[in-house]
């Protein structure tokens, strides 16, 4: 948060609100109104270590690449904390090259010095495709529930933060026994 002339203003929000305004499907929700265990499911899939860490989870990002060279899981591990997703949500980049994870790390240490974990959880939960053209938890909700991201289930909680490994593999209304796995 900064303040300018006075007044207070959150410039990650503001970041937030002009790239999903170019969605079709997006809409902004404060974390306010977002489920707590939709919260919960979100950092226990994709970030366990996330309110410990600086913005670079540094034991998963060396798992990462030494998976590349030395195969210790049998699936290629991610290394991304929420932050560094939220990184590539805002700026679009998905360059494959080294460099673009450099600057990566460096952008979300960045937003870990501005911002508070809320805020980060905030703009990733509003900034995160979810399959069917849909960005950001509220729309999610809509689009699968039929209902708002704060009047969900625990279980419609999970369901959706399934989704984010792949979402035209972990869609609910597509692939349900794969969501449900």
């Amino acid at each position: 948060m900064v303040f300018i002339n006075g007044h207070h203003k959150n410039i990650l929000a503001e970041l937030v609100n002009d790239r999903i305004s170019g969605y079709e499907n997006a809409l902004y929700c404060p974390l306010s109104e977002i489920s707590p265990h939709l919260v919960n499911a979100f950092v226990a899939i994709e970030d366990k270590r996330f309110f410990d860490h600086d913005g670079v989870d540094w034991k998963r990002t060396m798992g990462a690449f030494i998976n590349e060279f030395v195969p210790i899981y049998s699936s290629r591990q991610g290394g991304s904390t929420i932050t560094q997703q939220l990184v590539k949500n805002l700026t679009d980049d998905r360059s494959q090259k080294a460099s673009r994870k450099v600057r990566e790390i460096m952008r979300a240490r960045y937003l870990e010095g501005k911002y508070s974990k809320d805020e980060i959880l905030e703009a990733y939960l509003n900034t995160i495709p979810l399959g069917h053209g849909t960005y950001g938890v509220e729309v999610a909700a809509n689009y699968y529930f039929g209902k708002s991201v704060k009047d969900l289930t625990i279980l419609e909680c999970a369901s959706l933060a399934s989704i984010t490994k792949s979402p035209s593999n972990y869609s609910p209304d597509d692939n349900p026994e794969n969501n449900k796995k």
